[in-house]
């Protein structure tokens, strides 16, 4: 996976909008593959931390891999960003300065037949952000 292609979308917008800063903490409720992900934990050198959060297992690994620099500032969790409140409290975070929801689904997704998102490629039709939910 050449996550070099895959470019957050907006990225500087993103990252000065959120006004990140050291020992910040932020939600990425829909990681996807890390990018805007990364720029945050960056933003927010040295001790800023961040919870990210997917419903896609795939995306979320390669995102792990991608920030695994940054170490235990970056806590990650396959689930939904409707459950954040309660990833928040497990965390005993008493505050947020900041989340992102880049709602919608990325390229990885859309290029890859099997994920079944676009007839752009021959598959199936399955449209699953999570492939182990058993509803397609």
């Amino acid at each position: 996976m050449d996550q070099a292609r895959h470019v957050p979308v907006l990225y500087h917008e993103v990252i000065g909008g959120l006004q990140t800063r050291s020992g910040g903490r932020y939600i990425d409720g829909t990681a996807g593959l890390g990018g805007h992900s990364t720029g945050i934990l960056e933003a927010s050198h040295p001790d800023g931390q961040l919870l990210a959060i997917d419903l896609d297992p795939e995306a979320l690994e390669l995102a792990g891999m991608r920030m695994a620099r940054f170490g235990g500032r970056v806590t990650l969790i396959h689930g939904s960003y409707a459950d954040m409140d309660y990833h928040v409290r497990a965390l005993s975070w008493d505050h947020v300065d900041g989340v992102l929801l880049d709602l919608g689904l990325s390229s990885h997704q859309l290029e890859r037949a099997e994920r079944g998102f676009s007839f752009m490629r021959e598959g199936p039709l399955d449209m699953r952000f999570d492939p182990r939910n058993p509803l397609t």
